[in-house]
């Protein structure tokens, strides 16, 4: 008779995001897709650090669940005659999350703005925000700024603990 001996099999798996670089480098390798110039998948579970500026392009970011860390003063900056629709991040630690200015059509869906000075700011007359499904909290001024008389649609968003106010509209002159 053959006798067998027990042993442990160690799984060890591991919940901690993986470091995929920078959100630059992703936006420089991205090809044009689905409508974009620039369409840029995130990996899941990953983590991507500094901002981007977009100037007279039409860029989609999907995130799958990805981190997207402006280490504490960058952001993502749309200027010009752009759009940007981004779904399905996670962007921590900015200056702003998002900031718009010029002829920029932007879409958020599906995202957390956490601990960014301003979340979202979108200071321009000209283009529209839409946000919906959207998490904004823990910003160190507002979450969601914008100028008076933008055009915004913002709906299903859970907005709280941001210092200087959940909403805010700045009115010129």
């Amino acid at each position: 008779m053959i006798k067998l001996r027990p042993f442990i099999v160690l799984l060890i798996f591991s919940s901690a995001p993986i470091s995929a670089g920078s959100l630059l480098d992703a936006y420089q390798n991205a090809q044009p897709g689905m409508g974009y110039d620039k369409l840029i998948i995130l990996q899941k579970d990953s983590v991507y650090t500094g901002g981007l500026n977009i100037v007279n392009e039409k860029v989609g970011i999907r995130g799958n669940g990805a981190i997207i860390n402006l280490v504490g003063g960058s952001s993502i900056t749309v200027t010009g005659n752009s759009t940007i629709e981004i779904d399905g991040c996670i962007l921590v630690r900015g200056s702003y999350g998002i900031h718009c200015d010029g002829n920029v059509n932007a879409y958020v869906s599906q995202c957390t703005f956490y601990a960014n000075d301003i979340a979202i700011s979108f200071m321009t007359t000209m283009g529209s925000i839409t946000i919906f499904n959207t998490v904004i909290a823990n910003s160190t001024e507002y979450g969601f700024a914008c100028i008076e008389g933008s055009s915004r649609i913002l709906s299903y968003i859970d907005a709280y603990q941001n210092l200087g106010g959940n909403y805010m509209e700045f009115c010129p002159g």
